[in-house]
């Protein structure tokens, strides 16, 4: 009986423990964040920029913001460009132009690119690995 009052004691001190522990794919999340960070990207949980209601734009999952300054030499003033996955097909929300191809190589989950006059924020569902981690890295790279 004493033994079973010290099993049930120590499982009520340990489970609150286990309950606090990261799960496997928050601390994949948290490697792809890490990684992120060591490429130069800067990565937060915001929403993405409005999308028009003609749009009918809504992610089925928490989108996560990866982020990058430009350049002095790529930075323009009153530039902003956004561009959002519908059915697998990027479209811009601003006019009807051919998104560019640094947009079109961008892994699957990442449903909205923003290139305003300083920055470039990619938001995805983080659902690939470290190799869409890279895509969206090269994507980046690619603009000019």
């Amino acid at each position: 009986m004493v033994y079973l009052l010290i099993l049930l004691g120590l499982a009520v001190v340990i489970a609150p423990l286990m309950s606090a522990m990261p799960s496997k794919v928050q601390r994949q999340k948290a490697a792809i964040r890490d990684q992120a960070r060591q490429h130069g990207l800067r990565v937060s949980i915001r929403p993405p920029p409005d999308i028009p209601p003609r749009f009918r734009f809504v992610p089925d999952s928490e989108l996560v913001c990866y982020e990058r300054m430009l350049p002095k030499s790529l930075q323009a003033t009153g530039r902003r460009c956004c561009y959002v996955r519908l059915d697998g097909v990027w479209q811009s929300i601003f006019d009807d132009l051919t998104p560019p191809d640094w947009v079109t190589r961008l892994p699957q989950g990442a449903l909205v690119a923003e290139l305003s006059e300083r920055n470039v924020s990619i938001f995805w569902d983080e659902r690939g690995g470290p190799d869409d981690l890279s895509r969206l890295h090269q994507a980046i790279d690619l603009i000019s």
